[in-house]
């Protein structure tokens, strides 16, 4: 008789077994799998600073079909310099995103555009990109709201 029990006992907690592994396996195979994004890389960010600082600027146009702002027209040698610096200017920002890397080098690179072709499209696309850098910084660079909004356009 002990043996039967034994038995019953071992049947019972089998059966019992496999109903639980059975619910277990249907509630596991009928969950979606999580979509997760893509991890954003460093590369990733470089990319879209690349996109986003080259870009045309988007100047509202008036009732007459005409920019609001019109650049001033630098010469051969003035454009050349201002690319370069440009260039330096954005390479500095993707290095910012770096640890360890501050935003110094692009804010002066930046503030060197300003100065020198005030103005032209390049004036108004490095006070963009001194806007770019965080509030936090601010302080640091002495960045002004003043100095990100102060583009004036060229009086003819």
């Amino acid at each position: 008789m002990d043996n039967f029990w034994v038995k019953a006992v071992i049947g019972i907690v089998l059966i019992a077994g496999a109903v639980i592994g059975v619910n277990y396996y249907k509630k596991f195979k009928a969950r979606q799998p999580v979509q997760r994004e893509p991890e954003r890389t460093v590369n990733d960010a470089w990319r879209e600073d690349d996109q986003r600082l080259r870009a045309e600027p988007n100047i509202p146009k008036t009732e007459n079909g005409e920019p609001e702002i019109k650049f001033r027209e630098l010469t051969v040698e003035e454009q050349a310099g201002a690319e370069q610096l440009f260039e330096m200017a954005i390479t500095s920002r993707k290095m910012a995103r770096l640890p360890a890397i501050r935003y110094g080098q692009m804010v002066d690179y930046c503030r060197q555009i300003i100065e020198k072709y005030p103005g032209s499209e390049f004036d108004y696309k490095a006070r963009r990109m001194l806007g770019e850098v965080p509030r936090g910084q601010w302080d640091r660079y002495n960045i002004t709201e003043q100095e990100i909004n102060g583009f004036q356009q060229p009086t003819e």
